[in-house]
């Protein structure tokens, strides 16, 4: 089939079922899709951390399962997404539910059987918050690890900041626009052996890290990133550090000035992780919309140079913001 320039269809996407053909999730798809590397294990999660879906694909080609999580506010086989136990014990009287987990953080499950398939569904705070439906006979090939690229050049290239590098590879990874596989598959791959991480997990992995920081990023990576933000639950901080808590800063972003290399960035956020932002290093940045800044900032009067920006927030009060601000609200600017 060729390339779609559809958008990705919400409601194809909440019927599929088990046994459609991999075709139906294509069309679903529209301009998202991209077929399933092999060492995927017919795994396409390209959605999950947009539209809060992820399907999977047996052996024979045919849908064997699809997971919606609470991304996905829509309703699945008659079932919305976040409605509350008593609504879903009213709307689905036939579905078994069970008690509250306790190695499964409260959450309790209800499952009702389908013509052909099951589905079950994942209540948290008495709320559906996630919904599967699966063919309980159907066969997967095994996942494995993705192929590596060998590690090149400086530390941090093209960014002159290795942890500023880190922080883009974590918006990849959550775009699913890079493949890393998992923390416990890059640690064997670059250190040659089988590794635990819920035993080799609680230190730095350094090698892991030289890896990350001289992982050869091209400028399709670097165009694909729409949006970046400084925090320590990142997606990449696991692949260096597993049970990394945050309290260290190995992971602190001291140069921003790197960003540039993101001609494609539209949202900027910082939660933490870095002393201080220099507004001037956004400027470069025409397609920048929203900014979000929680930890002390200078030059703010460098947002009045972004042509695209549509928000602004979480600054620290001063006279300097407070002017700027007055100035963004003239030009229609949101702030907050």
């Amino acid at each position: 089939m060729a390339a779609s320039n559809e958008p990705v269809d919400a409601s194809a996407l909440a019927t599929l079922r088990p046994g459609m053909p991999m075709s139906a999730v294509e069309k679903a798809m529209g301009s998202a899709w991209r077929t399933p590397a092999p060492h995927k294990g017919g795994v396409i999660d390209i959605l999950e951390n947009t539209h809060g879906v992820v399907v999977r694909i047996d052996r024979k080609g045919l849908i064997g399962r699809i997971d919606f999580n609470s991304r996905f506010m829509h309703t699945i086989a008659g079932i919305p997404m976040g409605i509350s136990l008593a609504d879903l014990r009213a709307t689905v009287p036939d579905m078994e539910i069970g008690d509250e987990s306790a190695t499964s953080g409260g959450a309790r499950f209800g499952t009702k059987q389908l013509l052909e398939s099951i589905l079950s569904a994942r209540i948290t705070f008495d709320k559906v918050s996630g919904i599967a439906i699966f063919n309980p006979k159907a066969e997967y090939a095994e996942p494995s690890a993705p192929p590596y690229p060998t590690g090149s050049g400086a530390p941090g290239a093209p960014f002159s900041d290795p942890n500023l590098k880190l922080a883009v590879m974590s918006s990849l990874l959550f775009a699913k626009a890079l493949d890393l596989g998992t923390p416990q598959q890059l640690a064997s791959h670059v250190l040659g052996r089988t590794v635990d991480l819920e035993r080799d997990g609680y230190e730095l992995i350094p090698e892991a890290l030289d890896y990350l920081v001289r992982y050869p990023l091209t400028d399709e990576n670097l165009a694909a990133v729409e949006r970046i933000e400084f925090d320590g639950s990142g997606a990449i901080y696991p692949y260096a550090w597993y049970f990394w808590g945050g309290e260290e800063d190995v992971f602190d972003i001291k140069d921003i000035s790197g960003l540039r290399f993101c001609p494609n960035l539209k949202s900027f956020s910082v939660n933490s992780m870095i002393d201080k932002v220099d507004i001037r290093a956004l400027v470069p940045l025409r397609k920048l919309e929203r900014v979000s800044i929680n930890v002390p900032s200078e030059h703010v009067d460098a947002l009045l140079d972004l042509p695209s920006l549509r928000e602004a927030g979480r600054f620290p009060q001063s006279p300097a913001i407070d002017d700027t601000f007055e100035e963004l609200e003239r030009r229609g600017v949101q702030v907050y």
